[in-house]
């Protein structure tokens, strides 16, 4: 049982550290030299800038300040405008999506597709754009973003085209996606498509050797370890005659997880060493990671898990993979199993501490609603109690009244009565005192419920004025000012003056900030694409180069009404910019979920902090306040000086 948890686990967090799989020819020094010859020797500069760019796609995964000189080699040439357009950034991207910089990726893959589109000669590089966009949005829009992308894009452009080669790369890589997700029978069918399709090209290529390496892991995580071995033989027949290749490490990493599946664990060991040597020759770091972790995985096995711990701090402190905040918590989550199976009580803690920082907020939540809800059981059985007291205190009471009645005589049954009827005169004194300090109360209270809606209608009236002026301006700066630089630009760009170009660049700059203006007074992408696209877009846009913004959202509705969207989009906009201002954090998580009607909005940071006694509501804070009181919702912060802050909101829906 212990062995099939670990395995889940290592394959939950392999699946999390896959790399976009690139191929080139089998023979790479015969196709590195022919490079380096043709950047040298060609007298066509289109097809020697073409070249460069080959040679910095070629060492984006091993050697990044070569792939770096290659793209300067083709950006400082004065004839990169005879390249197709689209073409340098697409090479960018991959030089910037191997260097970690996904923003710098994105961008360029997105200007590569815009501009590929236009021109349908370049289908090839366009489709290699497509796969490589949707990779580096795995982890933000989800497996399902990459598989519409292959089978609605990738593979017909591939098929319009006739290149059985990338027909049966993308369809591998469709089985991959579905093998990350657990989906082993569906990848399968994937991978066998990929297969037919090979089947078609006779000679051997380095897509049959990918095809077969994905092969093995699927039969593996299966488990099918006949299976996987009859794939792991072809893929080794390839290699035997290129001893050299890149894929070699690859290889034995599947190897591995062959001898791993079989239990040799002692052979897995041996594959590993091999391949970590590969892949530390050949700087494949991200690959001798994935190497580093399946040593990992067969020390707990092997139920050595000193060696087990070892290997995970070396993966920390080497700090590849674990950049990625999903890497990180995965590893220290393991870092705290392992420790708690050794008996460091005290290690496992701290590991387990610090993956709860990184992790989903949602489960605290929970807790704390289960502990509210045990405290208000508690409070209500101590009332219970409370009243039971009180009830056999006023029987002892009237039993001891009727004793002491009994032993009153005659001769005192006329102070009595006087005795009885003066106390009465005093309850109805009293009572009536009561009586009219509780309507005194009642009508104070009547006025100030009166003067807090009256302010209330005033702070709605002023917001909702707010939001219209904000609208308004919006509309006027892009239906006038918008017109009118555009307009400006028309006329500049027509007239023959040395400082046009300049003059154009800066009504680009001017255009681009009164749009940005425009966005934050009020922006288009909540009326149109809805709350979370609009969240998410805010954080992107408010990310510093030194202070990281991360969004989560759970189960949003479609029905939010607009008044509800709007007020947390201004609530998450006015708490960013406090913490900008005052809270030096590094990080902040934007956290909004739904649970049937209720939405939960939670604003997290890990700056100074502050002591909440000494809050100052100032207009941010008030702002905050009076915005979630129109959506009928409640506000509260937590915070302690040094611990950082957390906002909270909750409304219905």
């Amino acid at each position: 049982m212990l062995k099939k948890i670990f395995f889940i686990i290592s394959f939950s967090l392999i699946c999390n550290l896959v790399t976009a799989q690139h191929f080139f020819p089998l023979d790479e020094n015969a196709y590195l030299s022919e490079l380096y010859k043709n950047v040298q020797n060609q007298k066509d500069k289109k097809k020697q800038l073409l070249n460069y760019l080959l040679l910095s796609e070629f060492w984006a995964q091993s050697d990044s300040l070569k792939s770096w000189n290659a793209i300067q080699k083709v950006q400082k040439s004065n004839d990169r405008e005879k390249l197709d357009k689209g073409v340098l950034d697409y090479f960018s991207g991959i030089y910037f999506s191997s260097i970690g910089n996904k923003a710098k990726a994105k961008k360029h893959y997105q200007n590569a597709i815009d501009l590929l589109k236009i021109e349908s000669k370049n289908n090839e590089i366009l489709v290699k754009t497509l796969y490589n966009y949707a990779y580096i949005q795995v982890e933000d829009k989800g497996y399902d973003f990459m598989v519409k992308t292959l089978i609605e894009e990738c593979i017909p452009l591939s098929q319009k085209m006739n290149n059985l080669e990338l027909l049966a790369f993308y369809n591998t890589q469709l089985g991959l996606t579905f093998m990350s997700i657990g989906q082993f029978d569906t990848a399968e069918e994937y991978h066998k498509k990929a297969l037919d399709i090979l089947n078609k090209i006779p000679e051997m290529q380095s897509v049959h050797l990918i095809t077969y390496l994905n092969l093995v892991s699927n039969y593996c995580y299966k488990p099918d370890s006949r299976s996987a071995k009859v794939y792991l033989d072809k893929a080794k027949n390839i290699l035997l005659k290129f001893k050299d290749s890149q894929y070699l490490p690859n290889y034995y990493y599947q190897e591995a997880m062959y001898h791993t599946t079989r239990e040799e664990y002692d052979m897995a060991l041996l594959s590993l060493e091999k391949g970590i040597e590969l892949a530390k020759e050949k700087k494949q770091f991200k690959l001798l990671h994935m190497l580093y972790f399946r040593v990992y995985n067969v020390f707990l096995m092997q139920k050595d898990y000193l060696k087990a711990r070892n290997q995970l701090e070396q993966i920390l402190n080497e700090n590849i993979l674990s950049k990625e905040p999903v890497n990180r918590k995965i590893t220290f989550s393991q870092l705290a199993a392992v420790n708690e199976v050794l008996g460091d009580y005290k290690q496992a803690f701290n590991w387990m501490k610090k993956a709860s920082v990184l992790s989903d907020s949602l489960q605290q939540q929970k807790i704390l609603e289960k502990m509210n809800e045990l405290e208000i059981i508690h409070k209500s059985s101590e009332k219970q109690e409370q009243i039971a007291k009180l009830e056999r205190e006023k029987e002892e009471s009237v039993l001891i009244t009727k004793n002491k009645n009994l032993r009153i005589t005659i001769l005192a049954v006329a102070l009595l009565l006087s005795l009885i009827i003066a106390f009465l005169i005093y309850l109805t004194y009293k009572k009536q005192q009561k009586i009219n300090k509780q309507i005194n109360l009642n009508h104070k209270q009547e006025l100030l419920y009166i003067e807090k809606e009256r302010k209330y209608e005033a702070t709605q009236a002023i917001l909702q004025g707010e939001e219209q002026e904000r609208q308004r301006i919006a509309q006027d700066l892009h239906d006038s000012m918008g017109g009118m630089l555009a307009n400006i630009k028309m006329t500049v760009s027509t007239m023959n003056l040395d400082k046009a170009a300049e003059i154009g660049r800066k009504i680009d700059a001017t255009i681009l900030e009164m749009r940005r203006i425009s966005r934050n007074l009020m922006p288009e992408t909540l009326k149109n694409l809805g709350l979370e696209i609009a969240l998410r877009e805010l954080c992107e846009s408010m990310s510093q180069k030194n202070f990281t913004i991360q969004f989560e959202a759970y189960n949003l509705a479609e029905n939010i009404t607009f008044q509800t969207q709007l007020a947390l989009y201004r609530i998450t906009q006015e708490a960013i910019s406090n913490v900008i201002k005052y809270a030096q954090a590094d990080i902040v998580i934007v956290q909004i979920s739904q649970n049937e009607d209720t939405l939960i909005l939670t604003i997290e940071d890990d700056g100074i902090g502050f002591e909440k006694s000494e809050i100052a509501y100032g207009l941010g804070l008030k702002n905050i306040e009076n915005r979630t009181r129109l959506i009928n919702g409640s506000f509260d912060i937590v915070t302690e000086k040094g611990n950082g802050t957390t906002l909270n909101i909750v409304c219905n829906v």
